[in-house]
């Protein structure tokens, strides 16, 4: 049982808790408005740095009520307490003997619950605020046209070196005073204070810049402060859900609201105390009692501080490559425009210098036309490209000059839309690195803007079936040579190496079906056309064939007819002299010819006409088969005649 002094101690421990975390919540309540009235509502401050500095305030804010009810609620435990060692001494009623069963005290009982499932809240609800906030200031940063200028570089230095001293003050003591351990739950608002008077001061060191001529530094530095609270809030959902596994003492745990993060740098050799405390965890006995755990203790942090440092010294180390030319920069803009040739260079360490390196041998590229990332922010790349289907997230569409057609039934249109993909690969002049990398804001961007200007112009003074046949290689070069005078013109410091026509086609879903119909109707009248030609090339020297043919074939009956109506003539003029010379002698052989040529076939009957009494009887029908005596022998013989 606790001494009526120690009881009456830790309820004045409890009140003065109170009072502090009222006050440490009213001040921080108080600076946090003046930060969002400075640099939200007026952006007379006019730096992204001390509207970050929201966010630590905004969590100490709500560290210190969390304190103020955890003092509330341990006052009245306390005070409950007391009233049970009084009612044990008096002895007023038997029933209190067991006093911690009485309904009467239930302060204890909310007190433990609320160390118990409060952290818990505090961390999930400090988690919600880090992220939402970072998602705000990322919207804010991605949609602004330009970034904040201070009103008064002078004025807005003063307020944060004001406001920095108020948070390291608050902080410090908060820290301090949390050694105790009846104000342990101070701890995480005073660290949350010290990283606002850390916030305030890269704010004051960022004016001093803007003030030098650097107004690029406020830029970086708040990038840095942006990275630190992503991990600050990654750390409160990592905490939430490890402290589920974490083995139990008899000790007070740190809250799991309290970042281990902060804490290295806010407690005095809190790195090894840590390590410590989680060996002890794991293997049951105090680890943190031997000397390798007091040597770490005393001399670990100042050797990984030592080794941090030594590694941001790396940062003053650049290299430019074979194939690389160096600029050498310094709080973010050009210390001398003499270009850097490959070799090993040294630099303020980062972020206030470095040394950029760029290749004035590789070839870039952009591409005029179509929009290649889609709504949901995926690249769009075609293997192959159709008319009639959308292949790009958003289709471009130059006017084209139409050919002029003389049409009765309805008059031609004077232009028409041309979908055209227009890659432009260039190469970074080596004299005009400067001006590309430096005297405009996207120089890339620019020369995309002056090629889709050039091609808008080009395009609508062609034919629209010549730009999409025989003429496309004559246009890219056209393309190329404006191209090139246009962005010398604007001193961008390239050379255009190639210029090309990619994809070109009517407009896919309007127009492409029509005229894909008129091509195909194109196509069909010329495969029409040729086969016409091909049974042209067929059948007329079939035909002159034939013709020489016939002409061949009466030819020869000519030459025929004449030789042989002229060998008839001859032959009779032969004949009618034999005849002339010996009539019967001609008639007789005459008669026997006939006879032995055109009678040889057939049936002879000799007869006497000599005879005038002889009767003869002639059979003339034909032998139905014939007999031995009628037979050819040699013709049944495979003997030749002789």
């Amino acid at each position: 049982m606790e001494t009526d002094k120690v009881l009456r101690e830790n309820i004045d421990n409890s009140k003065l808790l109170v009072k502090l975390s009222i006050i440490g919540s009213i001040g921080s309540a108080i600076m946090a408005i003046l930060v969002l009235i400075l640099s939200g509502v007026s952006s007379w401050v006019g730096s992204d740095v001390f509207a970050l500095s929201i966010l630590p305030l905004l969590l100490a804010v709500i560290f210190s009520i969390g304190s103020m009810i955890y003092g509330i609620l341990a006052a009245s435990a306390a005070q409950e307490d007391e009233d049970k060692k009084l009612l044990e001494k008096r002895k007023e009623n038997i029933a209190v003997i067991n006093v911690n069963e009485d309904v009467r005290f239930t302060a204890g009982r909310s007190f433990e619950n609320y160390k118990k499932y409060t952290p818990y809240f505090l961390a999930a609800l400090a988690a919600v605020i880090t992220f939402t906030l970072l998602g705000l200031f990322f919207y804010y940063y991605n949609t602004r046209s330009v970034g904040p200028v201070p009103a008064n570089a002078g004025k807005s230095l003063f307020v944060s070196i004001i406001l920095m001293g108020i948070c390291i003050l608050g902080g410090a003591f908060a820290v301090g005073q949390s050694r105790d351990k009846d104000f342990r739950w101070l701890r995480p608002s005073g660290a949350w204070l010290i990283m606002a008077f850390v916030v305030l001061l890269l704010t004051s060191f960022s004016m001093l810049m803007f003030g030098w001529g650097y107004p690029q530094t406020d830029k970086y530095l708040a990038r840095i402060v942006f990275v630190i609270y992503a991990l600050l809030g990654a750390e409160f959902i990592i905490n939430f859900i490890t402290e589920f596994y974490r083995p139990r003492t008899i000790e007070e745990p740190r809250p799991v609201f309290e970042s281990r993060l902060l804490a290295l740098f806010t407690e005095p050799g809190g790195v090894a105390r840590n390590i410590a405390d989680t060996l002890d965890y794991q293997f049951g006995f105090k680890v943190s009692k031997t000397w390798i755990s007091e040597f770490a203790e005393k001399y670990l942090f100042r050797l990984v501080i030592v080794w941090l440092i030594c590694l941001w010294m790396f940062t003053c180390i650049f290299e430019v490559g074979p194939s690389q030319v160096g600029v050498r920069e310094q709080f973010g803009k050009i210390d001398s425009e003499e270009l850097l040739s490959p070799g090993i260079y040294f630099a303020l360490p980062y972020p206030f210098g470095k040394i950029a390196r760029y290749s004035c041998t590789e070839i870039h590229d952009v591409l005029v036309g179509p929009g290649m990332i889609d709504e949901n922010g995926k690249k769009l790349r075609p293997e192959v490209v159709t008319w009639t289907e959308k292949h790009y997230a958003t289709e471009s569409e130059f006017l084209v000059a139409s050919e002029k057609v003389d049409t009765a039934l309805k008059p031609a249109t004077s232009v028409s839309f041309l979908g055209i993909s227009l890659p432009i690969q260039y190469r970074i002049r080596r004299s005009g690195l400067i001006n590309f990398a430096y005297k405009h804001k996207d120089a890339a961007n620019i020369l995309q803007n002056i090629g889709e200007m050039i091609a808008t112009k080009y395009f609508a003074s062609v034919s629209i079936m010549e730009i999409m046949s025989s003429g496309r290689q004559k246009a890219a070069e056209d393309l190329k040579k404006q191209i090139q005078k246009a962005a010398d013109d604007q001193n961008l410091g390239v050379d255009i190496v190639y210029v090309n026509l990619h994809d070109v086609h009517p407009p896919t879903e309007r127009v492409a079906p029509a005229f894909e119909a008129v091509i195909g109707s194109i196509e069909e009248k010329e495969t029409e056309i040729l086969k016409a030609r091909s049974y042209s090339e067929k059948i007329i020297p079939q035909a002159q064939a034939d013709k020489m043919q016939i002409e061949a074939q009466a030819k020869s009956y000519r030459y025929q007819i004449t030789t042989v109506a002229q060998a008839e003539g001859e032959r009779f003029n032969k004949q009618l002299q034999a005849y002339q010379a010996m009539p019967q002698i001609f008639k007789l052989r005459t008669y026997l010819d006939m006879l032995e040529k055109d009678c040889a076939d057939t049936r002879k009957y000799i007869m006497s006409s000599s005879i005038p009494n002889e009767i003869y009887e002639l059979n003339f029908e034909q032998k139905a088969r014939f007999d031995l005596i009628d037979t050819d022998v040699n013709s049944l013989s495979d003997q030749p005649k002789k």
